[in-house]
């Protein structure tokens, strides 16, 4: 049975009540079809929490216009986010991850922005998938694309694990995992016994 629990561990430990209108430190707060731009995404156990602001910071800003421009020549917004993250943040490195937040002093649920990490070079699952799920947002937000987006994680005996979906207006989901190298439909991650992406009521 995969752990799908992670979001509400969370919001137990920090004692949130209601994960759509409580706010952490003023920002609302990420989870699962929630919005991404604005919030703030926060750890099943103690650890940084990443803010996603195209307002305040630039970074995802820039990386969306090199994703528009990959998707002129590419096949699709998907595929073009996809590479665009992946060329952003080439370092999948937990270890560089944790001196950033070191760096930064940012452990122990402090906020730092993802801008850090896109101008590092470098991030683990969780801030390849906000990338993803912001970039897929800004194009919702532009009319360059329909449907919906989310952040999505849970756990298996592999470990924790971090992604970005997309579903189409046709109901059509599609994965979007840096980390792991996929990006796809979820009926092919699944064929092809990629990790556990389907939702409890997909299974």
């Amino acid at each position: 049975m995969d752990g799908w629990g992670k979001t509400h561990w969370m919001a137990g430990r920090l004692g949130i009540s209601d994960l759509e209108n409580d706010l952490y430190n003023g920002r609302p707060i990420i989870h699962r079809d929630s919005p991404i731009d604005g919030g703030v995404y926060l750890g099943q156990g103690q650890r940084e929490a990443i803010v996603v602001d195209t307002q305040k910071y630039p970074e995802l800003g820039k990386l969306y216009g090199i994703a528009k421009v990959k998707a002129q020549k590419e096949a699709g917004i998907l595929r073009a986010v996809f590479d665009a993250v992946s060329e952003a943040m080439p370092r999948q490195d937990n270890d560089h991850v944790e001196a950033l937040v070191r760096k930064y002093g940012a452990g122990g649920d402090r906020k730092i922005s993802l801008d850090v990490f896109i101008n590092e070079g470098t991030g683990v699952c969780r801030h390849d998938a906000l990338a993803c799920a912001a970039l897929l947002e800004l194009a919702i937000k532009d009319g360059t694309l329909d449907g919906r987006v989310s952040v999505d994680r849970n756990s298996t005996y592999l470990g924790g694990h971090a992604w970005c979906r997309y579903t189409a207006p046709t109901g059509t989901v599609y994965i979007l995992d840096v980390a792991q190298g996929f990006v796809g439909g979820l009926k092919r991650a699944s064929e092809e016994n990629r990790w556990a992406y389907q939702r409890p009521d997909e299974c």
